[in-house]
């Protein structure tokens, strides 16, 4: 997608006319309106660049974290750190530099990145998508199909769709020299709108990386959320009728006049399934799990929302530019309409560590073991591993378990912490 299009969207025909509207009254000759966008930019551009580089850091150097997801996040991080590199501040510099001085293959190779690594961010936030829609509704699918060689296809895939997407823009974008009246000649990196229908491609960009991906992740994270909403809704009522019960056998107990040896000797009929159950005989733990998938509910709703929010300033600019005849691309309100509605969707790119990666427990665990070069936690097993070791029976490797409800009965299943061989996810 052409992120910077707008920003130098003349021809040779017109160039002249919008710079000369430039020297007249230019906004970004204000000393503080350059201050105010600078800062907006860093901030942006820190999100990008720190929160991107340490998702890749964390993923590459902990083996706690080589699993699917992560594997996917990797790949997300790499693509929305190529946001933070070559799109943020060059973008900026299209508002305070008039002139283009890298050339023309740097002119094509810019744009071409711009797009590759936007278009592959968005791609690939599908893929996480997907990969989490399967994995918990279709658990036992998910670890037959996702294996390591096909996850490796996928987002070979992935890049290479987004390269041949992103390719007509070495044909599109060179470099316009633009004589002044006063002698002085300007270059600009503007695409040739002769060689292409700019209207019919973002159009095109609007349906494939704008509606296209929030369809498929709205429908695929709500049946997510319905999913475990409806287990969650089922194990609190086992919970309740599991306490009823235990109160009613205590009561029995005590009313009872067996003898306390004799009892403590027998197993009863509740005892047993509970004992059958972890989750059961264990309601602290149930309620952590109910509140952890409510969170997670939260959690996609804020994706969606975000990714949204992020990227509908820009395309509605552009459709309003289209379709409007009240749109001046030359006045003030548009010259600083233009550079906040790219700005907000490279902010998209900034907030994906967040969303994706730091709220997850065992991602922030990790990245203490690689920041602090503290290897202690991996060769001791944590509080809640030892618990389920307990629950399990003495099992003496890590595992992380997943609980599924299903006609009034709750199972658990364990998935061993193997490097990219199964499809995980942190309730």
């Amino acid at each position: 997608m052409d992120l910077d299009q707008e920003s130098m969207d003349n021809s040779t025909d017109n160039s002249t006319i919008f710079v000369l509207a430039k020297e007249d009254v230019y906004i970004f000759d204000n000393i503080y309106v350059r201050i105010f966008f600078i800062s907006i930019y860093t901030i942006v551009f820190c999100l990008c660049f720190f929160g991107n580089f340490l998702v890749i850091m964390v993923v590459t150097l902990s083996r706690r974290l080589r699993s699917i997801t992560n594997f996917f996040l990797a790949n997300l991080a790499v693509a929305d750190f190529c946001v933070g590199i070559f799109c943020v501040y060059q973008n900026l510099l299209n508002y305070l530099i008039t002139d283009w001085i890298l050339g023309d293959f740097l002119c094509k190779m810019y744009h071409f990145i711009t797009s590759l690594s936007y278009t592959a961010s968005i791609f690939i936030l599908v893929v996480i998508c997907t990969e989490r829609y399967f994995a918990i509704i279709y658990p036992i699918t998910c670890k037959q199909i996702l294996t390591p060689r096909r996850l490796r296809l996928v987002i070979l895939a992935v890049w290479i769709n987004s390269a041949l997407y992103s390719a007509p823009k070495f044909f599109w974008f060179n470099t316009v020299s633009n004589y002044m009246d006063n002698g002085r000649t300007e270059i600009f990196c503007a695409p040739n709108r002769s060689k292409y229908n700019s209207e019919l491609f973002d159009i095109i960009n609007f349906v494939f990386l704008y509606v296209n991906p929030l369809l498929i992740m709205t429908v695929l994270y709500t049946k997510i959320a319905v999913r475990l909403w409806k287990s969650s809704r089922q194990l609190e009522k086992q919970l309740n009728a599991n306490a009823n019960s235990t109160n009613q056998t205590l009561c029995r107990r005590q009313s009872s006049r067996y003898k306390n040896h004799v009892d403590g000797n027998k197993v009863t009929n509740g005892d047993s399934k509970m004992l059958q159950n972890p989750l059961l005989s264990n309601p602290s733990s149930s309620q952590n799990v109910l509140r952890a998938r409510r969170g997670v509910i939260r959690m996609l709703i804020i994706v969606v929302l975000t990714f949204a929010l992020c990227n509908l300033p820009l395309h509605a600019r552009k459709m309003w530019q289209y379709w409007s005849n009240s749109y001046q691309g030359d006045d003030t309100f548009s010259t600083l309409l233009t550079p906040l509605t790219f700005l907000v969707t490279y902010f998209n790119s900034g907030v994906n560590p967040l969303l994706y990666a730091f709220l997850s427990r065992n991602f922030r665990r990790g990245m203490r073991e690689i920041l602090l070069c503290s290897h202690h936690g991996r060769r001791q097993p944590s509080h809640r591993n030892q618990n389920m070791i307990g629950l399990q029976g003495g099992i003496q490797r890590h595992a992380s378990t997943r609980s599924t409800i299903k006609n009034n009965a709750t199972t658990v299943t364990i998935l061993h912490n193997e490097p990219s061989s199964e499809c995980s996810h942190e309730l």
